[in-house]
């Protein structure tokens, strides 16, 4: 694994696949990566987190977006964190270690792609198809499906690296085989490019040819949440695809390239999940509303429900009357100036 022989005849490590080169400053080292795993981990935890505690994300389309968060954890909770032990260890050397980031990294990215063509196909339904045909889709069997891909990747995964039927990551000793490297590529990337892509892209021009037409849907906040979920959806993926093309020229135009070329590459992939969860974050109202929830929970109170109970009683304030009897925050202002108004809105606005 990228040794060399000293003057001794003992072996010299040149450069590492999990810390990469040993020229470089460990304590700097050391703390780019604990920034990477404590931020990573705490923007894509409150990214899972918001579809269990926003009632607005709490719809069973969203489970394929949030698998693809779960993907991502898997990233900055084990792999970041173990190159961290290992940096601190010094055991560079360590080639089940290795293999085991590289069995991890790779579920990570085969689930992504595959959850993100699941999410790309799911926002063409909603956006693009008839209700009645959105929910046929989102009424198959989510959970099932989730499962066999975690599955799938795993299989595929385990297969290419203990199997040696991929590239050998932690050695480069040999490149795998030829077919299933082929197969794998076009099918956990090849392919869900074109379909996300391309119904990403379809998403977005239906809806503002949708609002040219439609100068009420224009208008209404029905069309920025629509416009807002296919740039959104579209922009996260091409950021993973961007983050990944290094590595794929890489690897298939210049396979004899330098350790640090080759290893740099890779690990731009891998630390694109760290920002992913942010991105939705910091562009998503209903995300910033969860993320705003979740930092006061943790940092400030120590329930969820004071947090909540504003929300929930705005949404309360908007269903019909239906005999409940509700107040007005305002009616003792109401009281002092009309005593039979004041009686009509304590029993329209009193929640019992």
């Amino acid at each position: 694994m990228n040794v060399a022989l000293d003057v001794n005849g003992s072996a010299l490590v040149k450069y590492s696949p999990i810390t990469l080169s040993p020229e470089w400053p460990k304590l700097q080292k050391l703390l780019f990566l604990l920034f990477c795993a404590t931020v990573g981990s705490i923007l894509n935890g409150f990214f899972v987190s918001s579809f269990f505690i926003e009632h607005t994300l709490k719809k069973v389309g969203n489970v394929f977006l949030a698998c693809n968060g779960l993907a991502d954890l898997i990233v900055t909770t084990c792999v970041i964190p173990v190159g961290i032990v290992v940096l601190l260890s010094g055991e560079w050397d360590n080639i089940p270690v290795c293999l085991g980031l590289h069995f991890l990294t790779e579920i990570s990215t085969y689930c992504y792609s595959i959850f993100f063509s699941l999410v790309a196909a799911e926002t063409y339904y909603k956006l693009c198809k008839s209700p009645r045909e959105y929910e046929m889709f989102v009424s198959m069997r989510v959970g099932l499906v989730s499962i066999i891909v975690f599955t799938v990747s795993v299989t595929s995964a385990a297969c290419g690296v203990f199997l040696e039927l991929d590239y050998d990551y932690c050695e480069r000793k040999h490149y795998g085989n030829y077919y299933y490297r082929l197969f794998t590529s076009l099918a956990f990337h090849g392919i869900p490019f074109v379909l996300i892509v391309g119904s990403l892209i379809i998403c977005y021009v239906r809806v503002r040819r949708r609002a040219r037409n439609n100068p009420q849907y224009n208008r209404s906040q029905q069309y920025g949440r629509d416009s807002l979920t296919a740039r959104l959806n579209l922009t996260a993926y091409m950021v993973y695809s961007i983050a990944w093309s290094p590595y794929v020229i890489i690897a298939v135009g210049f396979p004899d390239s330098e350790d640090p070329t080759f290893y740099h590459c890779i690990w731009i992939g891998v630390f694109r999940a760290v920002i992913s969860g942010g991105l939705y974050g910091s562009a998503n109202r209903d995300f910033r509303r969860a993320f705003a929830h979740l930092f006061n929970y943790c940092c400030c109170k120590s329930s969820l429900s004071s947090s909540f109970t504003s929300r929930h009683r705005r949404a309360l304030e908007y269903k019909p009357a239906s005999g409940d009897v509700r107040v007005h925050i305002m009616h003792k202002a109401v009281n002092a100036g009309s005593p039979q108004r004041a009686a009509s809105s304590s029993r329209d606005t009193q929640e019992l």
